[in-house]
């Protein structure tokens, strides 16, 4: 692959990551199961997610680009699905709440004033215990966070290609290389999210799903920004192994 294009898939999977952040259902007070999502940071999350990318990509190198995407989307997806299935079940059979969505049971959702589940239909606002946000991941934020690890893992993985492909002529220790940073990157674009999101987010049904714009255009400046350093990087120290 020639630079530009590896440049480009640099800038389009850390907007991928960023974008990701949106989906995924999770909230820090959803550890006393008093709002819906995961019981950690929608950035955190999706930055351990996208590590599972990234991991799952380096091991499927040898296998060709198509591969290390497929790869990395799919371990990204089971991460955010295993961690929900693990959430829902305490939340189930450890302190006895079923899972339901505050914002759509309270007609708050981009659903408009519907209160039923987008996915099956089910009715939410009964199940929401008083003095809560909702609790759990119900069926729509279950697949919000399916298509959000879809996006993330394969961010990760196009970040993680791109850097690899810069930096095979300077170094045979590329895939560690490139690992760590496209670590670095994913955490960035994880992060900056965060100040759009500021706090919880139920996933794709979420009102804060309308601030995507302003994370697409920040993880872009910053990307591009991150693509020029690491081939600026890459191009010179290759011209110093020559």
């Amino acid at each position: 692959m020639d630079p530009v294009t590896l440049m480009l898939f640099i800038i389009a999977g850390g907007v991928f990551v960023g974008v990701c952040v949106h989906f995924i259902p999770a909230s820090a007070v959803g550890a006393m199961s008093a709002s819906t999502g995961i019981a950690t940071g929608p950035s955190m999350l999706s930055f351990g997610a996208g590590l599972s990318g990234i991991l799952s990509a380096s091991f499927a190198l040898e296998a060709g680009p198509v591969a290390m995407l497929a790869s990395g989307a799919a371990s990204s997806t089971l991460m955010v699905v295993l961690t929900i299935l693990g959430g829902n079940l305490m939340n189930a059979f450890g302190t006895g709440v079923p899972p339901v969505s505050g914002q759509t049971a309270s007609g708050q959702s981009v659903l408009g004033s519907s209160t039923k589940d987008a996915i099956t239909g089910w009715e939410q606002k009964p199940f929401v215990t008083p003095g809560t946000d909702g609790h759990g991941m119900p069926v729509q934020t279950v697949i919000s966070g399916v298509i959000g690890g879809i996006i993330g893992g394969l961010g990760g993985a196009m970040v993680f290609l791109g850097v690899h492909y810069l930096f095979v002529p300077i170094t045979q220790e590329t895939a560690a290389i490139s690992g760590m940073i496209a670590a670095g990157i994913f955490l960035i674009n994880c992060v900056l999210p965060a100040y759009t999101l500021v706090g919880k987010t139920e996933g794709m049904f979420d009102r804060k799903m309308l601030r995507i714009p302003k994370t697409f255009f920040s993880c872009l400046i910053v990307s591009t920004f991150l693509a020029v350093i690491i081939y600026s990087v890459s191009t010179y120290a290759s011209m110093g192994a020559v």
